[in-house]
């Protein structure tokens, strides 16, 4: 299916445009690589003047090369999203800089792994930190600015461990049920004022962070109806932003695990136990 041409299979009767990517400031987080540079570049490529946010300068460096094509005023911070007041005085400064960030995309995210021991503690916090607390309180910081001037989305990405969680990965799972929650709760007050938050839900993409799952994670390969692709999940998202819908589903498919988990838990726990 070629890019930009991606049809929702869950809402396909219901089309949002998006909004108009000409002229806005947006964040993006985890776009040194995957899903956070593909949309960095795609928002760029459609005019946005994109701040990509990421720990690896080098590849920052030369995705802010590719976004000047089209978009002069791109660019690049370096922060490591575990420490969490960097990633908020960031976006502070971002809009000292450019007068406001009217999009933040939340992408960057660890863990995944499925482990046959607990994790230790301190390794459960550094997910928590990076998949629920940076991406949350990212949220916090600039939606206040948003509500004030009627305008303004936020796109949180989950997964769908979070809303039928399997074993193993206990820790990614809580970060992003937690994330999901909090976006969800917060978008009741925010829409009032022209505010969007959404939870993306991305079926698998064959990212670094997806094939390393599968390879090195001990995670099974996804069946084929949830695998997505990169541009795939791109063109939906932006269609979607700032639509009236909090979730943006990529897969049909998952969005039945917790109903089999409710109506048939047994049956439901013996098949994500063998997975």
């Amino acid at each position: 299916m070629a890019p930009g041409r991606y049809r929702d299979p869950v809402f396909a009767r219901r089309r949002w445009r998006g909004i108009d990517p000409v002229g806005k400031v947006a964040v993006v987080t985890g776009a040194s690589a995957g899903m956070g540079r593909r949309l960095a570049a795609d928002l760029a490529g459609a005019g946005a003047l994109v701040v990509a946010v990421a720990r690896r300068e080098e590849r920052l460096a030369e995705l802010a090369a590719v976004m000047r094509r089209t978009s002069p005023g791109s660019g690049y911070r370096v922060c490591d999203l575990s420490h969490v007041d960097s990633f908020v005085s960031l976006l502070s400064d971002v809009e000292r800089d450019e007068g406001r960030v009217d999009l933040l995309l939340n992408v960057a995210g660890v863990g995944g792994i499925v482990r046959t021991e607990p994790p230790s503690l301190a390794a459960a916090r550094a997910v928590m930190e990076v998949n629920f607390m940076a991406p949350y309180a990212g949220m916090l910081a600039v939606v206040p600015g948003m509500r004030r001037r009627g305008f303004g989305a936020v796109a949180n990405w989950s997964s769908d461990d979070a809303r039928a969680p399997g074993a193993g990965a206990g820790e990614y799972a809580a970060s992003k049920a937690a994330l999901s929650a909090a976006t969800e709760s917060l978008s009741y007050e925010a829409g009032r004022d022209g505010v969007s938050l959404h939870v993306v839900y991305p079926g698998w993409v064959p990212t670094e962070m997806g094939l390393s799952a599968v390879g090195e994670g001990g995670m099974a390969m996804p069946p084929r109806p949830v695998r997505r692709s990169e541009e795939q999940i791109s063109a939906l998202v932006l269609r979607r932003l700032g639509g009236p819908r909090v979730e943006i589903n990529a897969a049909a498919l998952p969005l039945l695990a917790p109903v089999l988990r409710s109506v048939a838990p047994a049956l439901y726990h013996r098949m994500r136990a063998g997975r």
